[in-house]
């Protein structure tokens, strides 16, 4: 990334995909989701359902929405990149990677495996991720909005990994998977930001103090 805004975030992203992208490199996906699978517990069980909704489309435009009320120009570049991102994603799923099945496929009938009770899995389309993608999205803008809070960069990283990750627990998609998304979904945010933000300017400030200013 080119920006020097977010400084923190994409430093630290970029060390994370070099770990993830050597242990995905000389790891089989099977074996090493296998193993993930092996470390849950019932609070876990309970948390990544809830937890993985952050990564869904439907989240990201709400949090664009509200955005609205509080910066324009994050709302737009939120949703310019959010939609970017979506379709970079789905037409990876569905036209080049197709016939990529997802952990659960591999593993439905293997009794060792662990599931979660009443959780929906699904089976097909499983690179990249887009829960992943619309989580590093979301915490890319954010980071870039904030980049003058060291602390708050290194927290959006960490919650960006927690929620994307959640993706691995529930055996919707490997290790891979999530990090494809967070390259698109990052280097999607990051620019648009280069591109639009310098273009947003006139956009500062909420929805409500335009309104104010026209009256």
């Amino acid at each position: 990334m080119k920006s020097k805004t977010g400084f923190y975030y994409t430093s630290g992203l970029r060390i994370i995909w070099i770990l993830v992208f050597v242990l995905v490199f000389f790891t089989n996906k099977l074996e090493l989701h296998k193993i993930i699978n092996s470390f849950h517990s019932p609070f876990l069980d309970a948390f990544a359902p809830i937890a993985t909704n952050v990564g869904d489309g439907l989240f990201l435009i709400l949090i664009s929405l509200l955005f609205l009320f509080i910066e324009i120009r994050i709302a737009i570049l939120m949703f310019v990149s959010f939609l970017i991102s979506s379709g970079l994603v789905q037409f990876l799923k569905h036209i080049i990677y197709e016939n990529v099945n997802r952990p659960m496929f591999f593993f439905q009938n293997d009794l060792s495996f662990h599931k979660i009770e009443g959780f929906t899995y699904h089976f097909y389309n499983s690179f990249p991720s887009g829960h992943a993608t619309s989580c590093f999205v979301l915490f890319t803008i954010l980071a870039y909005y904030w980049s003058s809070k060291i602390w708050l960069q290194i927290s959006l990283l960490v919650c960006a990994i927690i929620f994307a990750f959640t993706r691995v627990y529930l055996s919707q998609h490997f290790v891979e998977d999530i990090l494809a998304g967070s390259v698109i979904g990052s280097f999607t945010a990051n620019y648009t930001w280069l591109f639009l933000n310098p273009r947003l300017s006139k956009l500062n400030g909420s929805i409500l103090n335009r309104i104010k200013k026209k009256n």
